[in-house]
């Protein structure tokens, strides 16, 4: 059945955490994929498969940034205030209704917010936990695409042009050993996600969004691992940055709330990074860092009985 084929009816309903069968299929996901995670991690496969020099990372880094020759693409172009406005979105949903209601304030054009009209963003970032309650096709197509799709319908069905959309992938998407999420994301010929576009090659990233402010995204895998391809990565990146350069860090999971927990190396992670731009970028600063994965849901149930979800993501400013 087709995305357009369907109605809300025909939607997935809001995963019902407490339910046993539920609970044990996510209790064997997590095993499968922590041996994945150990014995076959598919960054460093992905990494193998995309065998380009430093001077081309750095390139696709760049690729949006105006006078790039990239005008059919997309280039981020700064507003009157020489602002260039991004969104970002992490944990996307557990149902249809939820991941729809966000995906659609994403794609207005503009959305007023005390008294102010703010534009939609030139870029997309998915911070991770793009399907819940665990990876699979059904859950990428019905709780990811569909509503996407409904909601930002594609005005350029047969270009490349368009805003585009980078992901980094949670817990969740790595219950597959992150199959799906690489051959969503990463694909050579652009995943047309309504009106957005993809444009990775790997599960991390990092891009130019003006002359002086970078945004990265990194993956930790589920061990709180840093592979050596990516390591390698953002240091040609970092070394190819105009001094006094400002980066957006954004991670799997917010690690400096969890620095109590026995054998939780995501702080270290991204402690590790942060070391990696210091080292090779003179004067650089990291002003912001954002993360997904913990959140807080209010669920409200109307008079037709209908949820209603609110979910809020974890910043550090």
């Amino acid at each position: 059945m087709a995305p357009f084929d369907k109605t809300p009816r025909d939607l997935p309903y809001m995963a019902g955490w407490f339910e046993p069968g539920l609970l044990i299929k996510l209790l064997w996901r997590v095993i499968v994929s922590d041996v994945f995670g150990q014995y076959a991690d598919r960054r460093l496969v992905l990494a193998a498969l995309d065998p380009v020099d430093p001077k081309e990372l750095v390139r696709r880094a760049q690729q949006f940034m105006p006078g790039n020759d990239n005008e059919e693409v997309w280039a981020f172009t700064p507003d009157e205030e020489g602002a260039v406005w991004i969104d970002y979105v992490a944990d996307l949903g557990d149902g249809f209704d939820a991941t729809y209601a966000m995906a659609s304030l994403l794609a207005r054009e503009t959305l007023r917010f005390e008294g102010k009209d703010l534009p939609r963003g030139q870029l997309l970032v998915m911070g991770g936990d793009e399907v819940y309650p665990h990876a699979s096709a059904e859950a990428y197509r019905d709780k990811l695409l569909t509503p996407y799709q409904w909601a930002f319908p594609d005005p350029h069905p047969g270009l490349l042009k368009g805003p585009p959309v980078y992901a980094l992938p949670g817990n969740h998407d790595w219950y597959d050993g992150l199959v799906l999420f690489l051959a969503l994301f990463s694909r050579r010929e652009h995943l047309h996600l309504g009106g957005w576009r993809t444009h990775q090659r790997r599960s991390y990233f990092a891009l130019q969004l003006t002359p002086q402010w970078w945004i990265w995204g990194m993956d930790s895998q589920l061990d709180d691992d840093m592979d050596q391809p990516q390591k390698d990565y953002f240091v040609a990146i970092a070394k190819e940055m105009p001094e006094h350069s400002n980066i957006i860090l954004c991670g799997p999971e917010p690690g400096w709330l969890y620095t109590r927990v026995i054998g939780n190396g995501s702080l270290k992670i991204m402690d590790y990074l942060a070391w990696i731009a210091v080292r090779h970028c003179k004067g650089v600063r990291i002003p912001l860092v954002i993360s997904g994965d913990t959140h807080h849901y209010s669920r409200y149930e109307g008079d037709e009985r209908r949820v209603i979800q609110a979910d809020y993501m974890t910043v550090v400013e």
